[in-house]
């Protein structure tokens, strides 16, 4: 690291007060996803597109940031750095908020103490600060810094808006796709209670429609009711193979997690009846293969008749602990906080699963809080300040 950059400093100038009123800007702004059946939200959602193009792309022309470009599906990437190295990062944040979906005033930005949840200090409340709206304002703070005390990077820090609200990766392909060169390494900034994941299973969705006859309750042998024929279905997923285990990553599963019936009439047994399967995937796991092995075991279920289609999937991630980006955070983490980060294995699936795929080995790491995944979500303020350090100190390690 150059001897005339004076890490300990700018990494303490922070503006702390700015990071906490972006916040609760922030988290004043809808960008849930409604609760309901249809669980996906597009790029180009009206309140996706209000909120980056609205909110976060004048903010960050406020803070100076020169560099902005637009990525296809409503997305934006900051450049930052003189690009005279090959050394390079990205980070990506994102905006759907998929979580938290019950709690009271969603949209508060209030600033209380959340001893009643576990955390006696000062928090930010509202829907989304946890999974998504913390990180969108720590790298803001951290930006605000870098620009602000006109700090040199000889490589090059990609800061991305992602709006991947669809359980997939084309978000992440696309912004892939629009950068100039392919990233050493890569942060996902979401809730890990300031610990770092190393990788998860993936997923992939299984479209189930059970079709069969309509008719009145009174005389259920008149037609062929779609709620047997579901359980029918749960009955035969519970011989789906899935042998095999991880010793990082853990084991395979397949359960249906949103049953939905039609028609809805009284006193009338449905038609159809739709299921999602949630599949677990583990590394060399081949989603269409995964989906087919629950066609084959539900097989022929005549005079029912049943599909099976592959829905989304993400991709399982795995990075080498010994990463030297990974390395650099770590680092950063002990220097900011005094602790090591809780490095660990997570059994839910997210989208470092498709930076990895793709050859950049990416992890998650971001701030704690909230009662997830339908309660009341608040950071607590310390959290976001030691994030934010962490964060700034990774970039200046990796990219001078």
């Amino acid at each position: 690291m150059p001897g005339n950059l004076d890490v300990d400093r700018i990494a303490g100038n922070i503006n702390q007060q700015y990071l906490a009123d972006i916040l609760v800007r922030l988290a004043k702004v809808p960008t849930e996803v409604p609760l309901g059946p249809d669980t996906f939200i597009e790029p180009d959602d009206p309140k996706l597109v209000h909120y980056v193009q609205q909110v976060l792309r004048p903010e960050l022309q406020s803070l100076g940031a020169q560099n902005i470009t637009d990525a296809p599906r409503n997305q934006l990437v900051v450049t930052y750095g003189a690009g005279a190295s090959d050394a390079s990062l990205l980070v990506m944040v994102y905006t759907p908020t998929q979580h938290h979906n019950l709690m009271n005033d969603p949209f508060s930005g209030k600033i209380a103490n959340a001893s009643e949840w576990g955390f006696d200090e000062p928090c930010i409340f509202g829907q989304g600060v946890g999974q998504n709206k913390s990180h969108q304002a720590i790298m803001l703070a951290v930006l605000k810094a870098l620009v602000e005390q006109n700090v040199e990077l000889s490589g090059t820090l990609y800061f991305a808006v992602n709006n991947e609200g669809r359980s997939s990766h084309r978000c992440s392909d696309a912004i892939l796709d629009s950068l100039g060169q392919k990233p050493e390494f890569a942060i996902l900034m979401t809730r890990t209670g300031k610990g770092i994941s190393l990788g998860n299973r993936g997923r992939v969705d299984a479209n189930i429609e059970v079709r069969g006859k309509a008719s009145h309750s009174s005389v259920p042998g008149q037609g062929l009711s779609a709620i047997e024929g579901a359980n029918e279905v749960l009955n035969r997923l519970k011989r789906v193979p899935l042998e095999g285990k991880h010793p990082l990553l853990g084991e395979r599963h397949a359960i249906a997690y949103q049953m939905l019936f039609e028609p809805l009439a009284p006193h009338t047994l449905p038609e159809v009846a739709r299921l999602r399967v949630d599949r677990r995937l583990l590394p060399c796991d081949d989603p269409a293969v995964a989906v087919g092995d629950i066609r084959d075991t539900i097989g022929d279920m005549s005079p029912y008749q049943v599909t099976v289609e592959q829905g989304e999937y993400m991709l399982p991630a795995l990075v080498d602990p010994d990463h030297p980006g990974l390395e650099a955070l770590k680092l950063a983490h002990w220097t900011t906080t005094g602790t090591h980060a809780n490095a660990y294995y997570g059994h839910g699936t997210f989208d470092a699963g498709g930076p990895c795929a793709a050859g950049v080995p990416a992890v998650m790491y971001g701030v704690g809080g909230g009662i997830w995944p339908l309660g009341v979500d608040f950071v607590p303020i310390s959290h976001l300040n030691q994030v934010a350090e962490s964060m700034l100190r990774t970039i200046l390690t990796l990219l001078t």
